[in-house]
């Protein structure tokens, strides 16, 4: 007598298994996917403002004069809000507003999954001098992550010197601790 030949695939427990096993490896993936988006989404944002305060530094020294960076509002004014286009432009007069009604470089950063909070006392501009440092009064920007999980802290001084670094949230506590003692926060 022979025995029943076997029809070629798979069982059912056999394909139960494998569905689950790619089951977990897809949300492996998937986590991780999240992750590298959302960090080179935080790295660009912070090489958009780094080029673009550099540029504006670099400009205020090379052509000797008061150079501007901020958001403007539809009236062509600098306005504390962050999350709008940040234009650099000449402003000879210190009054907010691009000289001759030119604006030399305007970028609308991608904030995706992040805000942005600026710390320059209400002014909503940064401004150098013709040297290249900050006219006035420094100040900072603080990009937060809509969801911890997904994102870093980050602390964006512009110095007196008119140079921008960062600092991060380490500890993804949602504060950074400054080394003078301060605390920032979203």
């Amino acid at each position: 007598m022979h025995a029943p030949k076997r029809g070629a695939g798979y069982t059912l427990p056999e394909l139960v298994i494998t569905v689950s096993i790619l089951a977990i490896a897809a949300s492996f993936a998937t986590q991780s996917w999240s992750s590298f988006v959302s960090s080179s989404r935080h790295r660009a944002i912070l090489e958009n403002y780094h080029t673009l305060f550099a540029f504006a530094r670099w400009t205020a020294a090379s052509k000797r004069t008061i150079v501007t960076a901020c958001p403007l509002s539809p009236a062509r004014r600098c306005v504390d809000d962050w999350e709008r286009p940040i234009s650099v432009f000449i402003d000879e007069n210190k009054d907010g507003t691009p000289d001759n009604d030119v604006v030399l470089r305007r970028v609308q950063v991608d904030l995706t999954s992040f805000t942005l909070h600026s710390r320059t006392a209400g002014r909503g501009y940064f401004r150098f001098n013709e040297k290249g440092m900050s006219e006035g009064s420094m100040g900072s920007l603080v990009l937060c992550p809509d969801n911890t999980s997904q994102g870093t802290m980050t602390y964006m001084p512009v110095n007196i010197a008119g140079r921008f670094r960062v600092e991060y949230d380490h500890d993804h506590d949602g504060k950074i601790r400054l080394p003078w003692g301060a605390k920032i926060s979203c």
